[in-house]
């Protein structure tokens, strides 16, 4: 009995599905990845940044960063990086709230997540969150896949496009440069309003309630950062008709990114067992074809 294009799909299909239901167990998210010492990282005050973007300044000259110059009037050249990219870790801009309509310059960066989605995403573990609460990259293991710029919520791993054999960069929290021998990072020390605090995370966040609680009415109660995405390393605070996610900061649920992608991933790839019943049916769909176009050769040869 000759089979149809329609019920070979069908049929593979079914095949297919019923692999997938009886050799795979139902996803389970691992549990939560945060650690017991948060390290540490940096609070981001809105209220108090003034936009003069000595922190910009500090983080290229400490990571050794070239300027990003574009043209401006009468022939001179602006460092004035649009975003993030290979050459800039840390940037301010300037957001306007949609209902407010309240202009509050905010400085941006890598968030050195508790639970990094670059980490889980990373296939060589080239992403590691160290000790101090940095988020770091080895050059050493990656294998150029980009999997954590598409993981990454905030969209902060930058890759070397310009380059042959390029390199993910992204801010590290100075842990080479100043972490590791006792010092601050350099965006933190330079800041001449205190707007950006160094510490341990608990501190932090005990500075940040003690603000809100001193002077309810120039901040949102809520701290960014606590626990959106499981936690981040950086904290943010902004005045009360200012949202979070006005200044470049979605609002993103408490569970980790990992937690919810990890879930996902080892349900449909446990044991390999899906990926080759879709094989297989490509592989059949493939043969029905080659012997499709056999039979109909013959056919307009008689």
């Amino acid at each position: 009995m000759p089979i149809t294009r329609r019920k070979f799909f069908k049929v593979a299909a079914a095949t297919g599905a019923g692999a997938c239901a009886a050799l795979t167990a139902p996803p389970q998210a691992s549990a939560a990845n945060r650690p017991a010492d948060p390290g540490f990282g940096m609070l981001n005050d809105s209220t108090r940044c003034v936009g003069c973007k000595v922190c910009q300044v500090a983080c290229k000259k400490v990571n050794e960063l070239p300027a990003e110059s574009t043209l401006g009037d009468g022939g001179r050249l602006f460092d004035s990086p649009r975003g993030l990219s290979d050459r800039t870790y840390t940037l301010v801009k300037m957001h306007r709230d949609e209902d407010s309509g309240e202009a509050t310059f905010v400085k941006e960066q890598c968030m050195h997540c508790l639970d990094p989605a670059c980490k889980s995403a990373c296939l060589v573990l080239a992403f590691e969150r160290e000790e101090t609460g940095a988020v770091t990259w080895n050059s050493r293991k990656c294998m150029g896949c980009r999997y954590c710029m598409i993981a990454c919520p905030y969209n902060v791993p930058q890759f070397e496009w310009h380059r042959a054999i390029p390199d993910i960069s992204k801010c590290t929290l100075c842990h080479d440069t100043r972490l590791v021998h006792g010092q601050p990072t350099a965006c933190a020390e330079v800041c001449p309003v205190d707007a950006i605090t160094f510490g341990h995370r608990d501190e932090l966040l005990r500075i940040a309630r003690n603000r809100i609680a001193a002077d309810p009415d120039r901040y949102d109660p809520h701290v960014y950062g606590e626990h959106e995405v499981g936690g981040t390393g950086v904290l943010y605070l902004t005045k009360p008709k200012v949202s979070f996610a006005s200044l470049g900061l979605p609002p993103f649920g408490y569970k980790g990114v990992p937690r919810l992608t990890e879930s996902i991933q080892h349900g449909i790839f446990k044991y390999f067992i899906p990926p080759v019943a879709i094989y297989a049916a490509l592989g059949g769909i493939m043969a029905f074809n080659q012997r499709r176009n056999k039979l109909k050769g013959e056919t307009e040869h008689e």
